[in-house]
């Protein structure tokens, strides 16, 4: 055994321990040390980062990490400390050199958050470059395609191709917000499926029993990735000076916006669970000087949402989440000003005319 491998299955073991005891930074910390000692070819290092990434989102947000998140890392750690050959003494070497593991691995902790925080930042560009497979998933599912193709066919006729291109990927991004987040977290999803002359959809396993707040960022990622896709769309108007891609960027912050609704089967329902009453109270004042400053009356209902939500279904999570209150508020800020801004370049473009 080398030396390399050797301080692999300590630091690995180390984690086990941990994750035993439920103390998982510590464990998070060896498995980061544990991780960059393997070689890239190894097939558990994307996974275990991966993981990993996850892991530190919740830890570093005060969120319980979900149990399958936890199992998968437990798993990974599982396949990196592999037991050594009956005769070899591997448990008792395992236990003489815990102390020294923990030790390394305590040393390593500021270096392995700045890991950590790093990779959050590389799951970005991943899903471009190496992971960006997961982008095309619903152009390489036939009932995906089938689904698009319909979806698309409606709007070109009603509007025009290109509309009808750029208004479809501008819901197929907000849909792989979701894809992408349920994945994040460890669990199954479906490519995105498109309802022709409605909308879209993501269906993934394992979200009966999941925590609010990892329902509620899985909600709100969607609306999150179509304001980037409006902002996009926004990006080729200004490019290109069409007047369809500025028509895209104020259909889909709109959507967006509509989807932040705090009822029924909207983005905005799933994220409220994990809201208390003030949180709830805040969403309310916000929207309401949204809806006031702004003129744009989906606020007003998102505002009606949330005083329905807050007066009399009177749902309140056990433990609130101020994140997912700063969240939801920041979404309805971006959204607001910048279909906000699309307008008053629409007035603009309509009076050169």
């Amino acid at each position: 055994m080398t030396e390399t491998q050797g301080r692999i299955e300590e630091l690995s073991a180390f984690a086990l321990q941990m994750i035993a005891r439920n103390d998982l930074p510590p464990a998070r910390d060896a498995l980061v040390a544990a991780g960059h000692l393997l070689s890239e070819s190894s097939s558990v290092r994307a996974p275990l980062f991966q993981a990993l990434t996850t892991l530190s989102f919740h830890l570093s947000g005060g969120s319980t990490p979900p149990p399958q998140l936890v199992a998968r890392v437990a798993k990974l750690a599982g396949q990196l400390a592999a037991p050594a050959p009956a005769g070899q003494g591997q448990p008792v070497k395992a236990i003489e050199s815990r102390h020294s593991s923990a030790k390394t691995a305590k040393k390593l902790g500021p270096i392995a958050i700045a890991l950590a925080f790093l990779m959050k930042i590389k799951t970005v560009a991943l899903l471009f470059l190496a992971k960006g497979k997961i982008l095309l998933l619903g152009l390489t599912n036939l009932k995906a395609i089938l689904s698009i193709a319909g979806f698309v066919g409606i709007y070109w006729a009603l509007y025009g191709w290109w509309f009808a291109i750029g208004f479809a990927g501008s819901i197929f991004v907000h849909e792989m917000g979701h894809y992408v987040t349920v994945r994040r977290y460890g669990f199954q999803a479906n490519a995105p499926m498109f309802i022709p002359g409605l909308g879209a959809y993501v269906s993934w396993r394992g979200g009966l029993n999941v925590d609010p707040e990892v329902r509620a960022r899985i909600s709100l990622a969607g609306p999150l990735f179509g304001l980037i896709a409006a902002v996009a769309s926004y990006l080729i108007y200004t490019a290109t000076g069409s007047g369809i891609w500025l028509a895209i960027a104020h259909v889909g912050a709109f959507i967006n916006v509509f989807n932040l609704i705090p009822l029924f089967i909207f983005d905005g329902g799933s994220a409220f669970a994990a809201l208390g009453r003030q949180e709830r109270l805040a969403v309310l004042i916000v929207s309401v000087a949204l809806w006031f400053f702004l003129s744009e009356f989906m606020f007003l209902f998102i505002a009606l949402g949330a005083g329905y939500r807050v007066f009399f279904k009177k749902d309140f999570p056990q433990q609130s989440s101020h994140s997912t209150a700063y969240y939801f508020i920041g979404l309805m800020l971006a959204l607001g000003v910048f279909d906000w801004w699309i307008l008053i370049q629409a007035t603009a473009l309509r009076a050169g005319f």
